[in-house]
């Protein structure tokens, strides 16, 4: 059997009639694609990014700083749109694997919902949208999706991500300087919500098979790793303008900007999350594991500065 594409690459431009067609079918259900608005200034600010209290973001002029929070707004509009590319993909495998006509009716219009929020996210522009900028954190979602188990899809995106999604995105709504693609945000939320409480009704009927519980752990494990490193995106952009010195400057600048504290708050809001859910054998052994306890500082120095080119002990 062929492999789910879950992220499958643009027409090319030349394809003029589907896409005409496209628009035309858009059109009827109310939905447009707007021009391309290619933000060159940030949307979100240094509070947002945890920067504020940072000596090291202090020192910086304000050119630089408007150049890094710049490309960090660009980087969280692309991970949201590969993230709701992914969404479709995710709603027509559950349309498929649904076993009644209602929930085959209400994965065709959270299809039609992903569609209109993937539209939106890229109406607001300014972000790359090839194939080699998936970030990697969409590359897992998307790995899930091809290959996970129902029961792993339900707990997985619908409980887990959907909910994570919607505090993410009321953030940043909240948080956003342009009132515009605030709302964009604010309307995404709204159909979240109803995803993610899909998710939590029809896992209530899921009795887990061993299978399905070990993939289920094992996935949770790498999507929590990933949390658990800690400010990444935030800590690349800016150190390709501060000089650290070493692991030793680099965990000033963690300890400056509270990455720890803020990194286990995320960690506790996926633990609520997935707990309320789980089995009891799976929620133990995450617990066993110490999967959702927090890295120390020392650690998440350690982890950052090894997967961040350029910042490394001296020999």
């Amino acid at each position: 059997m062929k492999k789910l594409n879950v992220f499958p690459e643009k027409h090319e431009s030349d394809q003029r009639d589907f896409l005409t067609l496209l628009e035309q079918t858009a059109k009827v259900h109310g939905e447009t694609l707007l021009p391309s608005r290619r933000f060159e200034r940030p949307l979100w600010g240094e509070d947002f990014f945890n920067l504020t209290s940072s000596k090291h973001w202090r020192d910086l002029n304000d050119v630089t700083k408007h150049a890094v929070l710049t490309a960090l707004g660009q980087k969280v509009l692309q991970e949201a749109y590969f993230i709701e590319c992914a969404g479709m993909a995710y709603a027509g495998k559950m349309n498929l694997a649904s076993t009644s006509r209602e929930e085959r009716q209400f994965f065709s219009f959270v299809g039609e919902e992903e569609t209109r929020h993937l539209r939106m996210i890229e109406s607001i522009g300014g972000f790359s949208t090839a194939p080699e900028q998936i970030p990697s954190f969409a590359l897992l979602i998307g790995e899930i999706i091809a290959e996970a188990t129902k029961p792993g899809h339900l707990l997985l995106i619908q409980i887990l991500l959907e909910g994570w999604g919607l505090n993410y995105y009321k953030t940043l709504a909240k948080s956003c300087f342009d009132e515009t693609v605030a709302n964009v945000f604010k309307s995404i939320v709204k159909d979240e919500i109803r995803h993610h409480s899909a998710g939590v009704v029809l896992f209530r009927d899921v009795t887990l098979s061993n299978s399905d519980a070990e993939s289920i752990l094992s996935y949770l494990e790498r999507l929590i790793s990933m949390v658990k490193i800690g400010p990444y995106t935030v800590c690349q952009e800016v150190s390709q303008y501060v000089g650290f010195q070493g692991t030793g400057d680099f965990r000033s600048f963690l300890h400056e900007t509270n990455a720890v504290s803020v990194t286990a708050g995320k960690l506790e809001i996926i633990g609520h999350l997935v707990y309320k859910s789980l089995p009891r054998t799976v929620s133990d052994e995450l617990t066993h594991n110490g999967t959702l306890a927090p890295l120390t500082l020392p650690e998440m120095t350690d982890t950052l500065a090894q997967a961040i080119l350029g910042i490394a002990e001296p020999a």
